[in-house]
């Protein structure tokens, strides 16, 4: 059973991975592979990289060892269609909805050892939210350089 706090930011990661949906569906299918600029990260690019992030953090609140590794085996061309894309994202966000159901009070202090230094179990479990959220924006001001300046939220 989830902590309190737990339960909080599995809320706010739930909220999270709602925008991205809607700002998948409002993606239009010959924008997913669009580069901004020529340079940027595609629609299809941040959305497999929200998910990738919520496996590496779910292998990093289990303490897996090889949690690291998980963002090199999620390629984007293994998510060719919108459908397969949404799967994903909510199939990471289950993921990481788990393992953040199964930490106790006293996991939640603990540190792990991740790409940037030392981090507390209790921080890395709100980076889901606040990954998926950054990225959540980029797609949304990316819908505005194809004219759509339409407000999509999932609320």
């Amino acid at each position: 059973m989830a902590t309190l706090e737990g339960t909080k930011a599995a809320g706010l990661t739930q909220m999270m991975t709602k925008e991205l949906l809607v700002a998948l569906e409002h993606t239009p299918d010959e924008k997913l592979d669009w580069v901004p600029m020529g340079s940027a990260k595609t629609p299809r690019a941040i959305i497999v990289e929200c998910a990738a992030g919520y496996q590496w953090i779910a292998g990093e609140l289990r303490g897996d060892a090889n949690a690291a590794a998980i963002w090199d085996s999620i390629k984007v061309e293994d998510y060719p269609t919108r459908e397969t894309l949404a799967e994903l994202a909510q199939s990471s966000e289950a993921d990481l909805l788990a393992a953040i159901d199964g930490l106790t009070e006293e996991a939640l202090e603990q540190k792990r050892q991740v790409f940037w230094g030392e981090e507390s179990v209790r921080d890395l479990m709100w980076m889901g939210m606040i990954h998926t959220n950054y990225h959540v924006g980029q797609l949304n001001y990316v819908q505005t350089l194809w004219d759509d300046t339409e407000m999509h939220h999932a609320m």
